[in-house]
């Protein structure tokens, strides 16, 4: 049986990165199709969103297992921990848990959970306010997972082009490790 790090390891060997095409500029008129998790988006009019996709060559519920085991995040994505959910029982609206993304301690609030399907989370953190998502869609050759997060506040707008390749490049690095 797979343990998460070994599962992790083995998706990580079978995946294939998707390209996205970059965002319009913060004011740029946008028609991009944003993710949707129960309702719950990005903030569309937030100076910084990305977004990065990754093919997973395993099963459905496998991936959701490591994605949602917050307490487990550690053995797949050390950049990010220490992971601990706080809010005992299943993940669900309400959720707290708390991580370490870029050397930051957020505590974060599940906004919406559809079971094998997306997760929503949002945090405010040293002045920016973010709203993360997570879609997880079967295909015939594997699973889609699709990151989403926006970012905005004060110091984001401070430096926009640097908040946009931070938060590229974590989404970047949290999908290619799923």
């Amino acid at each position: 049986m797979m343990n998460a790090r070994t599962f992790g390891v083995a998706a990580l060997a079978a995946t294939m990165i998707l390209s996205v095409p970059p965002l319009a500029a913060a004011g740029e008129t946008n028609s991009r199709t944003f993710q949707e998790c129960g309702g719950v988006t990005v903030d569309r009019t937030a100076p910084v969103i990305s977004r990065a996709s990754v093919l997973v060559k395993a099963p459905l519920a496998q991936v959701w297992r490591l994605h949602t085991d917050i307490n487990a995040w550690q053995s797949w994505i050390p950049e990010i921990t220490p992971a601990h959910k706080v809010t005992p029982g299943p993940l669900r609206s309400g959720s707290v848990f708390t991580w370490s993304p870029q050397n930051m301690h957020v505590e974060s609030t599940i906004k919406t959970v559809t079971p094998l399907r997306c997760t929503a989370w949002g945090a405010p953190v040293n002045g920016i306010t973010g709203v993360h998502l997570w879609t997880f869609k079967q295909t015939a050759d594997g699973v889609l997972a699709t990151t989403e997060e926006s970012w905005a506040g004060p110091p984001v707008e401070a430096d926009v082009p640097g908040s946009q390749a931070g938060l590229d490049q974590g989404l970047n690095d949290w999908a290619n490790r799923l």
